[in-house]
């Protein structure tokens, strides 16, 4: 059985009262198929620090996976930060190291470090953290971005550990998720790419005696027919089309130079890959994260899903329309992925 993942914003752009996300989470807390949600992470969103302990006051079984940016805070703080998240959510805790892809939303944070060095810093990061909930007793740390004395922190997660996503696809982001992930988190790709890159991350893993599961992020547009889950696309792409020039829909920026940004453009020379692998979005937001889509019948999309499943992909973070969110109107569908996958 296969785990289903959605994603959700802290706070929608414009909200200044906390009613619509008290909402989604009691509609995402309700549901039967979804196992965990990400929440994201930038430099101009509400800060996920504040809203991931919201969100897990409200709910009784709502699992959470908090993207975390190296850098922000300093490791043996973030360890406390999270270990105490996890107590008090009952182990409902799992993170997401972002390392950033755009250099424009890190410099908003004063973080200046060349993007080469980023994994290794945030490999020193983990390798903190890690030992802040691990150690009974204190140490000290001296590496090359931190250094720490008498790290003793009085409480660790629940279960010892923070399970650890992460994605990317440079060397160094391979290397890091080999070393340190426990889940490692694709952009939709068709099935050839999608094969490549597991292959490529488990032959890493393997070389630091470690073994690491997948997921893959993609929106889907449902129909009971093809033409009708193809309407709900073009109207979805009409959406995003009409408020370009706007800060409505968020957009890679230009200056964004990553290795999976420009993997994800390189899609876009074609529109339909594979049987209904969609592209379309992907082109028109700059590549921005989980804008590849399937568009079908749900049994075409489950037929697809499978094909990842044989893969090695053991979770799907699924999502909908022009703000990428979770509908309840997935939920069918989610449980079909669930029992028959």
């Amino acid at each position: 059985m296969v785990d289903i993942f959605t994603g959700l914003q802290p706070l929608e752009i414009g909200e200044g009262n906390p009613a619509d996300l008290l909402r989604r989470a009691e509609e995402l807390n309700a549901s039967e198929a979804i196992d965990r949600v990400l929440v994201g992470y930038s430099s101009i969103w509400p800060h996920n620090h504040t809203t991931a302990p919201f969100l897990a006051a409200v709910t009784d079984k709502l699992s959470l996976i908090v993207a975390h940016r190296p850098g922000v805070i300093h490791p043996t703080a973030a360890a406390r930060y999270f270990a105490t998240l996890d107590v008090l959510s009952g182990g409902r805790l799992a993170i997401n190291l972002v390392t950033g892809g755009s250099d424009k939303d890190l410099h908003r944070e004063g973080d200046y470090l060349p993007k080469d060095e980023r994994y290794g810093r945030a490999s020193e990061y983990l390798d903190v953290m890690k030992a802040a909930w691990s150690e009974t007793a204190a140490f000290d740390h001296r590496g090359r971005y931190y250094t720490a004395e008498r790290v003793n922190p009085l409480i660790k997660p629940l279960h010892g550990h923070v399970p650890i996503f992460m994605g990317g696809e440079s060397d160094a982001a391979v290397d890091f998720g080999a070393s340190h992930a426990d889940t490692y988190m694709l952009w939709g790709e068709p099935l050839a790419g999608t094969r490549e890159r597991i292959e490529r991350v488990r032959a890493a893993a393997e070389g630091y005696d470690r073994s690491i599961e997948f997921s893959v992020s993609l929106r889907l547009f449902v129909g009971e027919t093809d033409d009708d889950a193809w309407a709900n696309a073009r109207a979805v792409e009409r959406t995003i089309l009409e408020a370009q020039g706007s800060n409505k829909f968020l957009r890679s920026s230009a200056t964004d130079t990553s290795v999976g940004r420009n993997r994800q453009l390189a899609l876009t020379d074609e529109e339909l890959h594979d049987d209904c692998f969609w592209t379309g979005l992907v082109k028109l937001l700059g590549g921005f994260a989980n804008s590849a889509a399937l568009v079908g019948t749900e049994d075409r999309i489950l037929e697809a899903l499978a094909k990842y499943r044989d893969l090695g992909v053991s979770a799907f973070l699924i999502t909908t329309g022009a703000e990428a969110a979770w509908d309840p109107a997935l939920e069918d569908l989610a449980l079909r992925i669930k029992k028959e996958l």
